[in-house]
């Protein structure tokens, strides 16, 4: 499940916050889709229907594509194959009942417009659903959307196409689009024939994935198409994706509860120390935190003993009062009220303040994970800034019913129904260049149930009371350099050096703490340029065919690293009368 996600209140002074006009610059990924299908017309294609491994239409026409792409503004923002004789298309359906069987593959080679079925085409049942796993998973963000090229035969007709994402979680979208017939792109006719023919349209259909944002695309999948006598052609699908989060921090929550039934915390509802209900049931980790896409995302406690939740809610009212503590121990299913528990009334609010406050830039996003009782109900996450506060409501359902094994019989943690966890992505990118210093749940909607804040995840550099980031400094008489880190703490630091020797094995990365400035002719004399890095170690550059090479230190995370200036510069050996070439220098300070 994916509740929806809304702020409701903002008590940040509104000057604060500048929204820009207009998209930022979009990242664009061309996926490369899981092609099934030999559904284009290139060059040396037509005219030869029972080829054993060329064109087969899905229908009776195709795309023209015989004189190569056409130079067209659909067709060049979509990744378009070129090449004949290969894969080129995902089709949807099923060629031997399109058009009513029609064009039902001849069983033998006749030389007639019909085509034999293809050595390509092990299966002629293409219905669906046709699948693309991506290699790479691709970060969804706030202006993430995807746009898929496609048509349908005969008539005409809609599909679903379903989004996955890492967390397992699904978006179902449905695409729909008139028949082919009649359009701006050059045709073929003649079935596998391929003759020239009348053009055909194309429909780019858009589907918003802003909903997704802090999630990541692993597949896409194309079925349940409304025509069954038609054909789809699926050729490009392009995703915008958000930015890459620099750092995702698991938040050390300030747990009030034992909540979760780990190992040996089951059958003992008396015991002094021991697990205790919100309500009725609870998780069943007695075999440790399940291997689960949702859940590895995030940092559960996977201990007994511990208090491992945040219980909004008080469990001797929760339930009409049914689940109120015992007051003496007496073998029922009700345990007295733990030591761990100095008050039952943990309505809220319930914060943590972060050990380690985080900068929030373009990319954060909170991500959550809860459980809400007694037939689900919304509750506030506020997120206190170093100036100001944001506050989001989230959404849940009662958590009987998910796929997470669970227990009942309250704190005596016997078999159960399984139980679900639900997860939210809250945007705040919108507070880029802020700080997060604590995060509050309260404000629960149901009194008659509790709320469980099980893990939580911010995405973002960590906080310096300092300002820092790059600074470049030349010196160079040749090589350039370049770097993508803003010098936030916790986040990488990189140096990219463009200019150097291709595939050179004598080039270096000199580095070193602070900067400096002497001429390099007082060293090397006959050679210009500066060196700026003090006292240097030097690192081995991997150069390339382009003459470029990269060197990245693992991002510091303590506090006593702010302030601290790393200078980087690209020196290498040359056979020339100043046996140096040496590169421009960038020093980053650590900070904000």
């Amino acid at each position: 499940m994916h509740p929806p996600r809304a702020f409701v209140a903002v008590i940040i002074p509104a000057v604060l916050i500048a929204f820009a006009a207009g998209l930022p610059g979009q990242n664009v990924v061309q996926v490369p889709l899981a092609y099934n299908w030999n559904g284009i017309a290139h060059a040396g294609e037509t005219g030869n229907p029972d080829a054993p491994n060329g064109f087969r239409s899905i229908s009776d026409r195709a795309l023209d594509f015989t004189g190569g792409v056409p130079a067209d503004p659909v067709f060049a923002r979509y990744a378009m194959v070129a090449t004949p004789g290969v894969l080129d298309m995902v089709h949807l359906g099923n060629r031997n009942t399109v058009d009513n069987g029609n064009w039902a593959f001849d069983a033998l080679p006749d030389g007639d417009n019909v085509g034999i079925q293809p050595n390509w085409l092990p299966n002629v049942n293409q219905t669906g659903p046709q699948v693309t796993a991506l290699a790479t998973p691709i970060a969804i963000g706030i202006n993430s959307q995807a746009s898929i090229l496609f048509h349908v035969s005969n008539g005409g007709g809609s599909c679903d196409v379903t989004f996955t994402f890492q967390s397992s979680q699904t978006a179902v979208r449905t695409i729909t689009a008139p028949d082919w017939f009649g359009g701006p792109h050059a045709g073929r006719d003649s079935v596998d024939r391929a003759n020239a023919g009348a053009a055909l349209n194309l429909v780019e259909a858009v589907v918003d994935l802003s909903a997704y944002a802090g999630e990541s695309l692993v597949q896409i999948a194309f079925d349940n198409r409304s025509n069954l006598v038609g054909g789809y052609g699926i050729y490009g699908v392009n995703v915008v994706a958000g930015p890459e989060p620099a750092r995702v921090n698991a938040i050390p929550l300030n747990y009030n509860w034992n909540g979760i039934v780990h190992a040996g915390e089951a059958a003992a509802p008396d015991a002094p120390n021991g697990y205790r209900s919100i309500a009725d049931r609870g998780l069943d980790f007695r075999a440790g935190v399940p291997v689960d896409p949702l859940l590895d995302e995030f940092t559960l406690v996977d201990a007994p003993g511990a208090l491992d939740i945040v219980m909004l809610g008080n469990r001797n009212t929760v339930g009409f009062g049914l689940f109120a503590f015992d007051p003496i121990p007496d073998g029922d299913d009700l345990g007295v009220q733990p030591l761990w528990l100095p008050n039952p009334d943990l309505t809220g609010p319930q914060t943590t303040t972060l050990a380690q406050p985080i900068l929030l830039d373009g990319a954060s996003v909170a991500s959550l994970l809860y459980q809400t009782t007694g037939g689900g109900g919304a509750f506030d996450v506020t997120f206190s800034l170093a100036s100001g506060a944001v506050t989001a409501t989230l959404f849940g359902s009662d958590w009987v019913g998910g796929s997470y094994a669970g227990t009942a019989a309250t704190d005596r943690a016997g078999p159960g129904l399984p139980l679900r966890i639900d997860s939210a992505a809250i945007d705040l990118s919108a507070l880029a260049g802020y700080v997060l210093t604590a995060i509050t749940f309260e404000n629960r909607s149901n009194p008659n149930g509790s709320v469980a804040i099980l893990a939580a995840n911010v995405t973002g550099c960590l906080a310096c009371a300092n300002s820092g980031g790059p600074v470049a400094l030349g010196g160079g008489n040749g090589p350039t350099i370049a770097t993508t880190s803003t010098g936030a703490l916790g986040c990488p630091l990189d140096w990219t050096v463009a200019g150097a020797t291709p595939g050179t094995l004598f080039g270096r990365f000199a580095l070193g703490f602070g900067t400096t400035s002497l001429p390099l002719g007082g060293i090397v004399p006959g050679c210009t340029g500066t060196v700026h890095v003090p006292n240097p170690v030097t690192i081995p550059a991997a150069v390339d065919a382009a003459g470029t090479a990269t060197f990245a230190l693992l991002p510091p995370t303590a506090t006593a690293f702010c302030g601290l200036t790393v200078t980087a510069q690209y020196v290498e050996l040359v056979s020339q009368s100043c046996p140096l070439l040496l590169g421009d220098a960038l020093a980053i300070t650590i900070g904000n």
